[in-house]
């Protein structure tokens, strides 16, 4: 029933934001009583925490997968960028907003973890691709990994902006020898 009921809150979340769902909703939405899910989650913001860690674990699962499975580090940045972007067009806006108003125990966990995944996920891949010959030796890695997921994150003018901003950062890192290799990519 608990993995039930972060499932299902979960998608209120992410399509309404969490200030807009009460748990009355949730109950309802469920078909059970408030009082079940007092059962499993002490209060809204229990709920809030353990749906929040669960979504950016399973990011940073997707992420490690990607890191670990793709050998070529301009390649796995751009599967990244993709995942990066799917997040923010399947996440409500309202969700961070609320969160980062009314939960400040909840929004400093998830500024950690975002630090986590520029520290991790992010410099690694810039590190392997320097080593590869693929990035450019001159680049400000904790910047450039900062960058990347904030302009991921970025609301853009129209559909479709999203991946001109991808293409034109992974370019901006690229060697030529990274760029020969892009080119043949993106064909």
């Amino acid at each position: 029933m608990k993995e039930r009921i972060i499932t299902e809150t979960r998608q209120l979340f992410n399509q309404f934001g969490v200030k807009s769902i009460r748990l009355e909703d949730i109950a309802q939405q469920l078909g059970i009583s408030k009082k079940t899910v007092y059962q499993y989650f002490g209060s809204k913001e229990d709920l809030v925490r353990q749906i929040l860690e669960s979504q950016l674990n399973e990011s940073l699962h997707e992420a490690n997968a990607i890191h670990d499975q793709v050998t070529n580090p301009m390649a796995s940045a751009l599967l990244i960028w993709d995942r990066l972007i799917q997040y923010k067009q399947t996440v409500n806006p309202n969700l961070l907003r609320d969160i980062q108003r009314h939960y400040p125990t909840i929004w400093t966990y998830f500024q950690s973890f975002r630090t986590e995944y520029i520290n991790t996920i992010l410099l690694a891949n810039l590190r392997a691709g320097v080593g590869q010959g693929l990035y450019r030796t001159d680049l400000d890695e904790t910047t450039m990994a900062w960058l990347w997921l904030e302009q991921s994150q970025w609301d853009v003018p129209h559909a479709g902006a999203e991946l001109s901003i991808k293409h034109h950062f992974v370019r901006g890192l690229l060697t030529q020898t990274g760029l020969a290799l892009y080119e043949r990519h993106r064909l």
